[in-house]
């Protein structure tokens, strides 16, 4: 999985000019997912993680530095990416994973605040990132994410939305009381 992963990031544009880049783009944003799936989820987590790990990463990434990419190029790289080409890279080897689509299979659905993201703390209505997430119990792979601003649509629409919109058959949907509603039954 992460060879094919590899391969999609080679294909995303570096948006960096090229006077001074020390690291491929793919390279970081290999050591970008990998922190961040093991929890590293901050700029100084993600260098320590790179510092921790930095012989394994080197070899297996086969990369000729012999150093990994700074704090200061991890956050210019977080801050510049185009998070859309990511997240459809990201869809796109999972679909691969996930190809049974007519299989039975339990599909727990939540939906989270991002830590951080809340706006606008004095106004009656708040703003906040909120993410909607599909996980799957027979391939333990999340197959399916939405991110969504709070004040634009609901946590409940995003889910409805979702389901209209989903290829997907055979599957049982688990989610909490929230979207309990016959709307989303239906």
């Amino acid at each position: 999985m992460l060879n094919s992963l590899i391969e999609k990031l080679k294909e995303v544009k570096d948006f960096r000019q090229s006077q001074g880049r020390r690291h491929e783009l793919w390279v970081v944003l290999t050591i970008i997912i990998l922190a961040l799936l093991t929890g590293n989820v901050s700029y100084k987590q993600i260098t320590s993680f790179c510092k921790a790990e930095e012989e394994k990463l080197i070899e297996m990434l086969s990369i000729n530095s012999k150093t990994l990419p700074s704090y200061s190029t991890i956050r210019r790289v977080m801050l510049g990416i185009n998070i859309i080409d990511i997240r459809s890279i990201i869809t796109s080897i999972i679909n691969n994973y996930y190809s049974p689509k007519s299989q039975e299979d339990w599909i727990a659905i939540d939906g989270k605040i991002l830590k951080k993201t809340l706006t606008d703390y004095e106004e009656k209505s708040q703003n906040m990132l909120n993410v909607v997430s599909w996980f799957s119990q027979e391939t333990k792979l999340i197959i399916k994410v939405e991110i969504q601003k709070n004040k634009k649509k609901s946590e409940s629409a995003v889910v409805r939305s979702m389901i209209e919109n989903c290829d997907l058959s055979n599957k049982v949907f688990t989610w909490d009381a929230l979207h309990c509603n016959k709307e989303i039954t239906k």
